[in-house]
């Protein structure tokens, strides 16, 4: 890994599905260190920019680099929070079984054999995200915060410097979804986070720069956002404050459209 590399590099990136555009000619750096939130309507590319990230999904034209290597070489590096809501919970998996996914690294779950190393790494992970009483339980007895914690637990056994969630605090209440916010806010201390959000109070609290995204990346930069931008993004008002004070009037990013 190259030391000076940006934690994510995207040059001339264009991706999508079949014949459908989902991203184009995307050109995005992130430092490492950094808490960049993602925003955009939905249908506009952001989980498929993730994707693209993780190397789940090959662009069809451009460069995508993950701390100066190909997503599939750096893969180790990164941790995935996918949408909670997308995850069938009927599953008869304990908590214990779906964190303990994150030390598997493409083996199977039913014949790998856990190291003592794997096995400290997951009760830290089940202890730092405060689930560690619910190890044994079945997911589909959790609440929806719990499951979230789960979710990042799993991602964090990995032992990545780069955690990418999509939409982490979904279907939560304030308090619970303020309690995420805070512990990836403690998380973004020894790891880079890049996070797909409606959410304004991540906006405007927690997050340190934003991409703003609708097939093409419309801005990038701090969280403090014009009217104008919105309405570009999103073809109408949006009520959303960048740390509380009025909006500033900012230049579009790259040129794009």
């Amino acid at each position: 890994m190259k030391e000076t590399a940006p934690a994510v590099c995207l040059q001339n990136v264009s991706a999508g599905y079949s014949k459908i555009t989902a991203l184009e000619n995307i050109n995005l750096n992130i430092e490492a260190g950094s808490f960049t939130g993602i925003i955009g309507p939905n249908g506009g590319g952001k989980t498929t920019l993730l994707k693209v990230m993780l190397g789940l999904l090959e662009p069809w034209t451009g460069q995508v680099r993950i701390f100066g290597q190909d997503p599939q070489e750096n893969r180790r590096l990164v941790g995935y929070v996918p949408q909670a809501t997308n995850i069938n919970r009927q599953f008869p998996i304990s908590v214990r079984e779906v964190v303990s996914m994150g030390r598997l690294a493409g083996k199977s779950l039913f014949f790998h054999r856990y190291s003592t190393i794997d096995n400290d790494m997951i009760n830290h992970c089940l202890t730092r995200l405060d689930v560690l009483d619910l190890a044994e339980r079945q997911i589909g007895q959790l609440s929806s915060g719990q499951w979230q914690r789960v979710l990042i637990a799993r991602a964090l056994a990995v032992e990545p410097v780069l955690l990418l969630l999509d939409e982490p605090t979904s279907g939560l209440d304030a308090n619970a979804s303020s309690m995420v916010y805070e512990l990836l806010q403690e998380l973004n201390r020894e790891i880079t986070i890049i996070m797909v959000t409606h959410d304004t109070l991540a906006i405007s609290a927690y997050v340190r720069d934003i991409a703003c995204i609708n097939h093409h990346l419309h801005y990038h930069g701090e969280p403090d956002i014009s009217s104008e931008l919105i309405m570009q993004l999103y073809g109408c008002p949006v009520d959303l404050i960048a740390h509380g004070v009025p909006h500033r009037v900012l230049e579009q990013h790259g040129g794009q459209p």
